[in-house]
């Protein structure tokens, strides 16, 4: 039997609470929580879209399976470092993912997001990411700067990184070669929250 434990903390605003190992949190208008295997069906069908996948250079979709997701989602509980959340609104249900990966050695976590198109344009993605970024800096103390990189064509998703703080700045040497590299600083998500 799993130990009963839960832990509730107040971030800005948002609420997030850790129960049974899970994390659950609150933005305005979104929940986010630890994926699960129920999830499964949700995220085939925004992996397998082509109008999200685009954007990751899979303009047909991943093409997953049962049998492929179950083995992303295990070697995902395999990788403490990795952190894979669904999110869902009011009206709309499941809209998409959120996910982080913390790279130790460099103080950084990467950031990625995903919604399925009819959640789009209404704000919720700005913000699910929004509440991620407050929970990585709340919850990851050795975190200093998270970051992601857009494609230049995908100008939607830049107009989402700059709302959330997030701006165009020079490649880390240590990354591979890619066109974009987006960073916010712990210190200016904090001035940020200031103003």
């Amino acid at each position: 039997m799993r130990q009963c434990e839960s832990e509730i903390v107040s971030l800005c605003g948002s609420r997030v609470v850790r129960w049974l190992g899970d994390w659950y949190m609150t933005g305005n208008s979104v929940t986010i929580r630890t994926t699960t295997r129920d999830d499964f069906a949700d995220l085939m069908t925004l992996w397998n879209d082509g109008r999200v996948m685009q954007w990751v250079g899979f303009p047909n979709g991943f093409g997953y399976d049962v049998e492929k997701i179950g083995k992303w989602f295990e070697k995902l509980q395999s990788q403490p470092h990795r952190h894979h959340f669904v999110v869902y609104a009011d009206g709309v249900g499941f809209c998409g993912e959120v996910y982080y990966v913390v790279e130790q050695k460099y103080r950084r976590a990467e950031l990625d997001i995903k919604f399925v198109p009819a959640a789009q344009g209404q704000g919720l993605a700005a913000d699910a990411l929004q509440t991620l970024i407050r929970h990585v800096f709340e919850i990851e103390k050795e975190v200093d700067v998270v970051w992601t990189e857009p494609r230049q064509d995908n100008s939607a998703s830049r107009k989402l990184y700059t709302r959330c703080g997030l701006t165009a700045q020079p490649r880390p040497s240590d990354l591979e070669p890619f066109e974009s590299y987006w960073a916010l600083s712990r210190e200016n998500w904090r001035a940020l929250l200031q103003s």
